[in-house]
């Protein structure tokens, strides 16, 4: 400013002084026309002094802010935003400041990113394959990983600062419209809001610990409501939860080791599917618990992955409740032309999964006979980058007591199988899509409302980024009308008349 001002009024001011001179010797001046110069000089004698005025303002106020900044040095430098105190001794040298530039990756405390297990990118067979909600603390860990070794392609000095806490938000929104006709009943129809879901990802400050919280929504009518009771109120049955909160110490990026404890869903089989409707291993299967798990994965293309884990379940055999089920988990991760997975496990109670609790066979407090562990195998695997193979079975072990869960007369041994082939291909300016074909089954499961077999049809496609559609055509057999089942030794015979049920399901899904 004070370099622009002095040239600019030096040229003015001899412009002024100059001009009487030059126009006496051209020209006959008069009186007026000298009278008319001798202003022009006055006015700019006065620009000069307001303008010299504003640079002693400037100077002034130059001099004020330099007083009041702290000096920068070059171990500390001056912050950019508001500066806090340090918390300990360890910190003194170190700069303190609220981690939030958007010039720095990674210093963002708050952001948003996509939905845990779905791709936000367009990633053909990835996309379409639905997240199984199992195993979240290893999809978390391989994010945190992936994350870090992009911050370090840039440069290391970001993970040299004392704060990189991260708090990554994401979600999901599910709208279904379908049609049912179960065995030549009337059909019916239905608009429904099935799935929304908001994730909140911790990550830091220390490289070791992540924590992870799922806000979730149940469109289940329930038991007792404002309305006094099973209200036909469609949109009263929207219920909040916490549906997973867990922390989880490990780091992928220096150990293949990992512990996680929390409310989750324990790594009892995978439940990856195309199709909207739940797979019949997962009805079977899936337990959700408030878990303890110690597990491994090396790190690699090829490579094992495994954990073993505790909690108190539901259900139990002794008198009191006390921590008595868990289980152990092994698999393979493989790629090449052909990719994937292979794993099992053994759960020490299916009794206690979600599927059994819903469907409320027991009585006495959830107190039974004996205990049912549980065996899950499951594969998937790619065949290049068009072709995906699913399967997964669930059994258990033994039966259970009739008084417990009863099949015909005796205790039930329930089982089931899922199977799906589907192949990948582009539509529609090479936007991802796959279709599918699926064949499920279930065995002495009557009593948990299963079908006895399933013949399943999906086209998904993601026409949008961040989004999933899908059509699902489904065939369903009931087990005879001569099959019994039910809970306490009292052979209530479920829902059963050997005939088939019918449906047909869109879906769309936004992920955010």
């Amino acid at each position: 400013m004070k370099a622009q001002i002095k040239p600019l009024a030096f040229a003015m001011l001899l412009t002024g002084f100059t001009a009487a001179p030059v126009f006496a010797d051209t020209v006959t001046v008069d009186s007026a026309q000298l009278d008319q110069i001798n202003a022009q000089t006055k006015s700019l004698k006065s620009s000069l002094a307001s303008l010299q005025k504003q640079v002693k303002q400037l100077k002034a106020q130059q001099a004020k802010n330099k007083n009041k900044t702290a000096p920068a040095t070059a171990d500390a430098p001056a912050p950019s935003v508001r500066t806090i105190k340090p918390s300990s001794p360890q910190t003194v040298n170190q700069p303190e400041y609220l981690p939030f530039d958007l010039d720095v990756p990674g210093q963002a405390f708050v952001s948003t990113g996509p939905y845990v297990g779905v791709p936000y990118q367009f990633a053909g067979g990835d996309l379409v394959v639905n997240s199984p909600s199992v195993n979240t603390d290893l999809q978390l860990l391989s994010i945190r990983k992936s994350i870090h070794n992009q911050l370090m392609a840039m440069g290391d000095q970001v993970f040299k600062e004392p704060s990189h806490s991260h708090l990554l938000l994401s979600g999901t929104a599910e709208v279904q419209g379908n049609y049912t006709n179960n065995g030549g009943a009337p059909s019916t129809t239905n608009i429904d809001v099935t799935n929304v879901a908001l994730d909140a990802f911790f990550m830091g400050p220390s490289d070791w610990t992540l924590g992870f919280i799922e806000f979730d929504y149940n469109n289940g009518t329930p038991a007792t409501d404002v309305f006094g009771g099973n209200s036909q109120y469609t949109v009263a049955d929207s219920r909040l939860m916490v549906n997973k909160a867990f922390i989880t110490i490990g780091n992928f990026s220096e150990s293949p080791f990992y512990t996680t404890f929390g409310q989750m869903y324990v790594p009892f089989g995978t439940y990856q599917s195309l199709m909207i409707t739940d797979t019949l291993p997962k009805v079977l299967g899936r337990t959700k618990s408030r878990a303890v798990e110690v597990g491994f994965m090396q790190q690699g293309q090829n490579a094992f992955y495994g954990s073993t884990y505790i909690f108190r379940g539901d259900s139990h055999a002794a008198s009191v409740d006390k921590v008595n089920n868990g289980g152990l988990n092994l698999g393979y991760k493989f790629s090449g032309v052909v990719n994937g997975t292979v794993g099992g496990g053994v759960i020490a109670n299916l009794a206690d999964s979600v599927g059994f609790q819903t469907a409320n066979n027991f009585q006495n407090a959830e107190q039974i006979v004996h205990r049912v562990p549980g065996y899950n195998l499951n594969a998937t695997i790619g065949l290049g980058s068009k072709w995906d193979l699913i399967a997964e079975y669930v059994t258990a072990s033994t039966r259970f007591n009739p008084n417990d869960m009863a099949y015909n007369g005796h205790g039930a041994k329930p089982s089931a199988i899922d199977t799906q082939l589907s192949y990948a291909f582009p539509i529609l300016d090479n936007k991802p899509s796959a279709i599918g074909i699926g064949y499920s089954a279930s065995s002495q499961a009557m009593a948990m409302g299963m079908p006895l077999n399933r013949y399943s049809l999906v086209m998904n496609t993601s026409l949008w980024r961040n989004t999933l559609q899908a059509i699902e055509l489904r065939h369903d057999r009931e087990y005879a009308a001569s099959t019994t089942g039910g809970n306490a030794g009292s052979e209530a015979a479920a829902p059963a008349t050997g005939k088939y049920d019918n449906a047909i399901t869109a879906s769309f899904d936004y992920y955010f």
